[in-house]
């Protein structure tokens, strides 16, 4: 019985540590989707009204960035790294920023018609870095959508399978409709 026992319970071991680190990097996981979607959320509703004037656009985009920060805060296993709000592209249908991704996500900034973000460990939360969206369309039938990418890096407790991972979030929602007596006679 103990020698069954010395041959099981290692691997028994190793299977409860690997549940437990899935658990907390699906824990990160659905953290970053949720703070991408409250930032879409308010974006959709908000960025639009802001109007024209790149100051209230930014102004828009940064109570966007104060949003996901807030939500980051729950993260337990895993540190912010920044996040896009963007323009997505019509033609995408993963939507996708206009020009795509960089690479990795974050490093390398935007390509148009975007703000990029990034983690402010001392004060915990997100802070503006670069970026810009003139002229949101949303007026007439063809409403620009907004989309929101976050990205964290996810720290494994054990260290069995590897230092860390980062994981994301991104979701795109259209951007509500401006009253006909806002839009000047725009009818995309």
């Amino acid at each position: 019985m103990l020698v069954e026992a010395a041959l099981v319970l290692p691997i028994m071991i190793l299977v409860v540590m690997g549940i437990i680190e899935f658990g907390f990097a699906f824990a990160s996981s659905t953290t970053t989707t949720g703070a991408s979607r409250s930032g879409a959320r308010l974006g959709a509703a908000a960025y639009a009204t802001a109007g024209t004037i790149s100051a209230n656009q930014r102004a828009a985009a940064d109570q966007i960035a104060d949003t996901v920060s807030a939500d980051l805060v729950g993260l337990t296993s895993a540190d912010p790294v920044g996040m896009t709000i963007y323009r997505a592209d019509p033609s995408s249908t993963e939507g996708e920023p206009v020009g795509g991704f960089p690479a990795d996500g974050m490093v390398g900034g935007c390509s148009s018609d975007c703000f990029r973000y990034t983690w402010d460990a001392g004060a915990d939360k997100m802070t503006y870095e670069s970026g810009g969206w003139p002229d949101p369309d949303a007026c007439g039938l063809n409403l620009d959508s907004i989309g929101v990418y976050v990205q964290a890096q996810h720290n494994y407790i054990t260290g069995m399978i590897g230092d860390h991972v980062f994981v994301d979030g991104q979701t795109v929602m259209r951007l509500e409709p401006l009253p006909s007596d806002q839009c000047s006679g725009s009818s995309s």
